[in-house]
């Protein structure tokens, strides 16, 4: 009989294998992971990473190009073709000059407004009768000048008279507006009333000027006041006190020289004033309070239009000593074509005045701004 054959069963593993080879386990793990790891970063390798873009700088842009660019289109507007416009871009401060009338106020306020938007704190000012500037910080950097193709000048002799020391009273004003002719408002800076003086003067079609205080020989028992231009005082001083005066003063055409004997003496001290007029195409009117005085010699210089006083009406503060200076300037103007006189708002002189101003007329004396006779001496000498 055959013995049968007994299978062999499995061994069963015993319940505690994972426990007593967790450690092998471990290992085996954490080295799995560690190879993994390392074909992972292996392959990014490979790959190289595509470079980062470079930012793109934005190109610098010139706000005084954009300054240009509003004074073309406002030439645009105004329909001025080529051949009326010269410009000259190369100095500073720029210069536009135009042939033509001023234009009218709304396309004027159109260009300021257009202007002060820009970044930069641009600003129109409006210094003359024929003249807009573009400021930054006080400092002219473009002048738009408008010039008459054919100036309208009177027949016969031409006089200006010049009223100093005006700003203090509304009411002076009030009596030279009321006067049969314009005679030219000379504001002292600084004055209670200097800037209402000067709206009242630009409103009455009266052309302003700046009366710039000046240091005198005098001085200090002869105070032309803290504010003035001294000698002393460096050039960049004496152009930031000037051009703060003309800052102050509304509509000036040009200026002249209150007190002064000690400073249009002095042709170091005059540069910086003769400067800044120039850049603002400004005059200048020499009161010569000393016959020593390079006021003139310096303005030429620098091209700064520019007269001399030729009679002082009321040195004598009566009425027939202010009418006889009077005839003398009418003398003189028929002498040499034109003359200017420079008085004081004394009553005196309001009622020399009152008295003496229909008989020029009558006698074919024109009386006339200090920037009409400064048309008339550019022609004469031009010819």
């Amino acid at each position: 009989m055959t013995k049968r054959t007994q299978r062999r069963r499995p061994k069963k593993r015993r319940p505690d294998f994972l426990l007593k080879n967790k450690l092998l386990l471990l290992i085996l793990g954490v080295a799995g992971l560690l190879v993994f790891s390392m074909v992972f970063f292996a392959c990014m390798e490979e790959q190289p990473s595509a470079p980062a873009p470079k930012p793109v700088a934005k190109p610098q842009v010139d706000p005084l190009k954009k300054v240009h660019a509003e004074v073309e289109a406002f030439l645009a507007v105004l329909n001025a073709s080529g051949n009326k416009i010269q410009r000259d871009l190369s100095y500073e401060p720029a210069r536009y000059m135009l042939e033509g009338a001023f234009p009218a106020p709304e396309l004027v306020d159109g260009f300021k407004s257009r202007i002060q938007q820009l970044p930069g704190d641009y600003l129109v000012r409006f210094r003359e009768s024929n003249s807009l500037t573009v400021e930054k910080n006080r400092r002219t950097l473009i002048v738009l000048h408008f010039v008459s193709p054919e100036p309208d000048l009177p027949d016969g002799p031409l006089v200006t008279i010049i009223m100093d020391d005006l700003g203090r009273s509304l009411y002076t004003a009030e009596a030279l507006l009321a006067l049969p002719q314009a005679v030219t408002f000379a504001i002292i800076p600084g004055e209670a009333k200097a800037v209402q003086v000067a709206e009242l003067a630009y409103a009455g079609e009266h052309e302003v000027m700046l009366h710039t205080p000046m240091e005198p020989q005098g001085y200090p028992a002869v105070n032309p006041g803290e504010d003035a231009l001294f000698v002393e005082y460096s050039d960049k001083e004496i152009r930031r006190r000037l051009d703060q005066f003309l800052a102050d003063i509304p509509h000036v055409a040009g200026i002249n020289n209150h007190m002064g004997s000690r400073f249009t003496e002095d042709a170091r001290a005059l540069t910086p004033v003769m400067k800044s007029l120039q850049e603002k195409g400004l005059f200048f009117v020499d009161s010569r309070t000393t016959g020593r005085s390079l006021a003139a010699e310096t303005a030429r210089r620098y091209n700064v239009p520019t007269m001399d006083r030729d009679v002082f009406l009321d040195n004598v503060a009566e009425v027939d000593a202010i009418v006889t200076q009077i005839q003398k300037l009418e003398a003189k103007a028929r002498k040499q074509g034109m003359a200017i006189g420079i008085c004081h708002p004394y009553p005196e002189t309001l009622e020399a005045l009152r008295r003496e101003l229909p008989g020029l007329a009558e006698r074919g004396i024109s009386l006339v701004p200090v920037s009409v006779l400064l048309q008339k001496q550019a022609l004469a000498q031009g010819s």
